[in-house]
Formats: C-alpha cells, sequence, structure tokens
C-alpha cells in the first residue's frame, strides 16, 4: 500500500469515527424511558411494558453495535502503514524453503527444528561408543583414516584467507577484513541477509528483513549505522546503488556460495574426485548454521541448511563405506543420525558399516532405537528396504558365526 492509499484510508476512518459519534449522541437523545415496574410479578405484564423493553434492549444493542464500530474506526485511523517489502520478503524466504533433497520420502530428508551443535569428527575428538572393544586393527584402521579427513577444510581456509569473506555454515565470522568483527547486532544480521540474497536488496526490504513490525522512521537511523559500519569492514565490497544494498562477490567470499559450488560440481563427477568434493562441502559446516544471528528470516535457512548437513554426511558416509573405510563411514553416519533422528538413510549406512565390522549387538540396537523414535514422533514403522537390510545384515552374521564354527 502505499503512502496516498494510506492517507486516504486514515482519513476515511476519521470520517466514519466521526458519524459514528454523531449516531451516538442522537441515539442518546432519543433513548427510551424506562418501562415501569410491575405492581405484582404474579399479574400479566401489560402490552405497554413489554413494548417499553423491547424498545429498550433494541437501544442498547445499537448503542453497543455504534460503539464497536467507533473503537474499529479508530484503530483503523491510527495504525501505521503496511510496508511493501512485508509480502517481497515472505516470497523470497517461501522459495527457499524447499529442501535440497529430492526425493519426496520424509524419512530421507526430514530435518529437526533445533540441531545441535556438532563438529565432524577429526583426530582430537573423543571416539564414539562402541558396542564391544575395538581390536588393535579396528583401532590403528581409524588412526590411518582420520589423518587424511581434515586436509581439505585447511585448504579452503587458507585459500578464502587472500580477500574478505563471510561464515555462516556456524557461527557468523567475518574474514580478511580490515578491521575486527562488526560491534552492532544489525551489522551482522544485515550483511548475512545480502550474502544469502545473493542479489541487490531494496532499502524497504532490508528493514522488514531486520526489524520486521518496527516503524520505518525510527529503525531507519539504525540501519544507516550498520550500513556504515558495513562498510567500514568491507570496504568497496559492500555496494550502495540509490536504494539498494549487495554484496560484490568478486570481493567477497561467502562459504554458502562456495557450498552450492561444491555440490553442483560434486553431482557432475565421479569417484575419487566426488569424494574430494562432497569432503570440502562438509568441511564448511563449523557448527550449527547461522549462529548468533537473532533475526526471524533465519528460521527457514538454518532448516534448509541443516538438511542439506545430513544429505552431504549421508553421502560422505556411503563413499567412505564403498571405499571401505567402515570407521570413517560409521563416524559420518552418526553425526547424520544425532542432527536428524528420524532419517532413516543414515542409520542405514551406520547398519551396514557395523555389520562389516562384525558388531551385531550394534546392529539390533540402532535398529530397535529408530523403530521407537518413529513410533514416538510419527507413531510409524521403518520402511520396507530398511526391515529388509535389517534382515539380511542380521542373516549375514548367523551365515558368518555357522561357517566359522564349523571351520572350528
Amino acid at each position: 500500500m502505499n503512502g496516498r492509499a494510506g492517507i486516504a484510508l486514515r482519513l476515511a476512518a476519521l470520517l466514519s469515527a466521526t458519524a459514528l459519534v454523531a449516531a451516538l449522541a442522537l441515539a442518546w437523545d432519543l433513548r427510551p424511558s424506562l418501562p415501569p415496574l410491575p405492581r405484582s410479578f404474579s399479574e400479566p405484564l401489560p402490552s405497554s411494558t413489554i413494548n417499553d423493553t423491547l424498545d429498550l434492549a433494541a437501544w442498547a444493542v445499537f448503542v453497543l453495535l455504534d460503539l464497536v464500530l467507533f473503537t474499529n474506526a479508530i484503530k483503523l485511523a491510527i495504525r501505521r502503514t503496511p510496508k511493501r517489502g512485508v509480502l517481497r520478503l515472505r516470497r523470497a524466504f517461501a522459495a527457499r524453503e524447499k529442501s535440497p533433497v529430492k526425493d519426496a520420502d520424509w524419512r530421507k530428508h526430514s530435518a529437526p527444528l533445533a540441531p545441535p551443535v556438532l563438529l565432524i569428527p577429526t583426530r582430537h575428538d573423543v571416539e564414539p561408543h562402541d558396542v564391544e572393544p575395538r581390536s588393535e586393527q579396528v583401532q590403528a584402521e581409524r588412526e590411518v583414516l582420520l589423518e587424511v579427513a581434515p586436509a581439505h577444510a585447511t585448504a579452503e581456509v587458507d585459500r578464502t584467507d587472500k580477500r574478505a569473506g563471510i561464515r555462516m555454515l556456524g557461527p557468523f565470522e567475518l574474514a580478511g577484513c580490515k578491521k575486527k568483527q562488526p560491534r552492532r547486532q544489525a551489522t551482522a544480521e544485515l550483511l548475512a541477509y545480502l550474502a544469502i540474497q545473493q542479489r541487490p536488496v531494496t532499502r524497504d526490504e532490508l528493514l522488514e528483513a531486520l526489524w520486521p513490525g518496527d516503524d520505518p522512521h525510527r529503525s531507519a537511523s539504525r540501519f544507516y549505522q550498520a550500513a556504515s559500519e558495513a562498510r567500514k569492514l568491507l570496504g568497496e565490497a559492500f555496494v550502495r546503488e540509490r536504494d539498494t544494498y549487495a554484496l560484490d562477490r568478486e570481493q567477497v567470499w561467502v562459504d554458502l556460495q562456495e557450498l552450492d559450488r561444491l555440490r553442483v560440481e560434486a553431482d557432475a563427477a565421479k569417484g575419487e574426485h566426488q569424494r574430494a568434493l562432497l569432503e570440502r562441502a562438509l568441511a564448511l559446516f563449523r557448527g550449527q548454521p547461522l549462529a548468533g544471528i537473532e533475526a526471524l528470516w533465519t528460521d527457514s535457512e538454518v532448516r534448509r541448511l541443516c538438511a542439506m548437513q545430513v544429505e552431504l554426511l549421508e553421502r560422505v558416509s556411503r563413499v567412505r563405506l564403498e571405499a571401505g573405510e567402515k570407521i570413517a563411514a560409521l563416524e559420518a553416519a552418526e553425526v547424520a543420525h544425532v542432527l536428524d533422528p528420524s532419517n532413516e538413510r543414515p542409520v542405514e549406512v551406520a547398519m551396514k558399516a557395523e555389520a562389516a565390522l562384525g558388531r551385531r549387538e550394534a546392529v539390533v540396537d540402532r535398529y530397535e532405537r529408530l523403530c521407537r523414535e518413529l513410533d514416538e514422533q510419527f507413531g510409524l514403522e521403518p520402511s520396507r528396504e530398511l526391515k529388509a537390510l535389517y534382515r539380511r545384515l542380521l542373516s549375514q552374521d548367523d551365515v558368518t558365526a555357522s561357517s566359522g564354527a564349523g571351520a572350528a
């Protein structure tokens, strides 16, 4: 709604309120008299008393209706004009709400609303709980596999140090800027919003994103302070053209943009090259996405990025398992399962890895735990494919145990 329409609406509301006040004054002058009390309640009421009572009731209903309409007219006259960026902001984030996973099965890409903060295990992390003690061979295998895991992450961070960077796949952080981190929360939210949108954004849309529901005149000063600090931090990379703001992608490195690029290249690659791209994409996550950004528009983005993280963990665990790296595959699948307990795909990979390691009890425990979680949250059972995999893994263990006993 533009300014002229808002002014016209307010004037119409004021005129309506004035007319309602005049009607209320006229009704007061024409108020009916109170009906006389009956001499005895055992005698029937005369018709004149009944008519007077009905007239009084009709007058009271008219006065109440007039007061309600007057209150609504006053509220309409004094309320602020809705901003033009509300619908555009909702459409912009509704388009990004779509899950990155193409499969329509809810078990394969359901994401939690409040995911815990977890990092991919490295050499110095605490080892996961095992159902049975590790043998020396398994421990040696784990030491060798974890030696290679953080290599891609280190190389990626070194490459981004050459220019300013914005990292949002974890706590919000600026890298390579002229000054330190932003002092104002609004500055961090402004930069995060521009980094996600990847397009020039108008001032009205930014005001609605940073301070939804506030008066634009009051929030304008805070916005210009945040924009001034962002310009001091990023320099010419913070671009303003008339009433729009954007980031120069040639001068600013954004981890979200790098994540999208790596995922696209991984979809087109195969073999070891695909695995290297997936590992690099997964290494960009440093914790819960957009941690420290408390704006309302981050809710859908956090869910989308968490679902993307679970998908990457599941894909990485599969390629590790195909390469024979059972311990590394199990660790990635366990992290994915903690992030999304109702997702069957990480559980499937974890069961295969545990069966390959000879941990029959761990397979049974993991499957039963998933059954309880699905039943408590959704009242459902595991899919037929997972049930068939569970029976097949247990039958393989039985065949292996019987063959070992015959050889003995």
